[in-house]
C-alpha cells in the first residue's frame, strides 16, 4: 500500500487483525511504534499520508477468546483421533503442532516425510486486498472482490520450517494415506488438488465445536492452546519458536505466556508453603 492510502482507519482494521490473531498489547504497541517511526522517515523525505495519523492503541478487543479450556481441548482431541474425515486430519496437524490456520490450508501430502516424521511449511495461503478493484473509481464492479486468495510462501524466513510430527500423528497420517493414497499435490485439508482457504476453516471448525458441545473459540485457539501447553510443560522455549516459526524466543513469550485461572490458584496455594 502506498502512503498516499495510509488512513486511521487502515491503521485501525490493521490493528484489530493483531488483536483477533491473538496478539499481546505489548506487541501490537510495538507494530505501531514501528510503524509510527516508518511515517516519520516517510515526511522526512516529502512522503505524506492520506490525512493525520494517530497511533493510539485501540481498547483490546473483548471476547476474543484464544485459550481454549483443557477440558475442551480433550474433548476435541478424541472427537479428532477417531474421525476419518481429511478436515479433521487438518485439524489434528494443527492441534498437534501449533501451525498458522493459513499454513494448514497450504499443506500438500508432498510436504510430509513420513518416513522423517517431518512436516515441511513451505507455503501458506492467505486473503489479501484487490490491489486492482481499490485502484478502480467507485463503484466497484459487483462480481468483483476487495479481496482476492493468495497462495504463496510464508512471509519470513523464519516460518519456512520444518516441523518434527509426535509418533501418533505419524501413525494416523500413515494409515491415511495406505487407505486413499493421496497424491503429493492434494492438500491434507480436502484429500483433493482444490485448497481450503482461512475462512472456510474457521466455518467448519465453528461447526465442529457446536457439534462437540464446545463454547465458540477462534480457529488460532489450536495454535494458542498447542503453545500454553508447550509452556506449561516446561519444555524448551526456543525449541518452541522455532517450531512456531516466530523469529525470536522474546515474541514467542510474549504472545502464548498466559496464567490460567487453574494454574493461578496452584500458585495462590503454594505462595506461603514454609512459612
Amino acid at each position: 500500500m502506498s502512503a498516499g492510502k495510509l488512513t486511521n482507519r487502515v491503521i485501525l482494521e490493521f490493528v484489530r487483525k493483531k488483536q483477533r490473531q491473538g496478539l499481546s498489547a505489548g506487541t501490537v504497541r510495538l507494530l505501531l511504534f514501528l510503524l509510527k517511526r516508518i511515517v516519520q522517515a516517510g515526511k522526512e523525505r516529502g512522503i505524506w499520508p492520506a490525512e493525520e495519523l494517530s497511533f493510539r492503541q485501540p481498547r483490546q478487543l473483548s471476547g476474543g477468546k484464544n485459550i481454549m479450556e483443557w477440558e475442551d481441548f480433550h474433548k476435541i482431541l478424541s472427537y479428532l483421533l477417531h474421525s476419518r474425515r481429511s478436515f479433521d486430519l487438518g485439524l489434528l496437524i494443527s492441534l498437534s503442532t501449533g501451525i498458522r490456520v493459513g499454513e494448514l490450508c497450504g499443506i500438500k501430502w508432498g510436504d510430509i516425510d513420513l518416513k522423517a516424521g517431518i512436516l515441511r511449511v513451505r507455503r501458506t495461503v492467505s486473503r489479501i486486498r484487490n490491489v486492482d478493484i481499490e485502484e478502480q473509481q467507485k463503484p466497484f464492479p459487483a462480481k468483483q472482490s476487495r479481496t482476492i486468495i493468495q497462495i504463496g510462501p510464508p512471509k519470513t524466513e523464519t516460518s519456512v520450517r520444518d516441523i518434527p510430527l509426535p509418533q501418533f500423528l505419524v501413525e494416523r497420517l500413515r494409515e491415511r494415506q495406505e487407505e486413499r493414497r493421496f497424491s503429493s499435490q492434494a492438500y491434507v485439508l480436502t484429500g483433493r488438488a482444490q485448497f481450503m482457504e482461512p475462512r472456510g476453516v474457521q466455518r467448519r471448525f465453528k461447526n465442529l465445536l457446536k457439534k462437540c458441545g464446545i463454547e465458540p473459540v477462534n480457529i488460532h485457539s489450536l495454535r494458542h492452546s498447542f503453545a500454553s501447553k508447550w509452556i506449561e510443560n516446561g519444555f524448551d522455549s526456543k525449541a518452541l519458536s522455532e517450531i512456531l516459526g516466530h523469529s525470536s524466543v522474546k515474541i514467542t513469550m510474549d504472545i502464548y505466556v498466559h496464567s490460567s485461572m487453574r494454574q493461578k490458584k496452584s500458585y495462590m496455594d503454594r505462595v506461603l508453603d514454609g512459612l
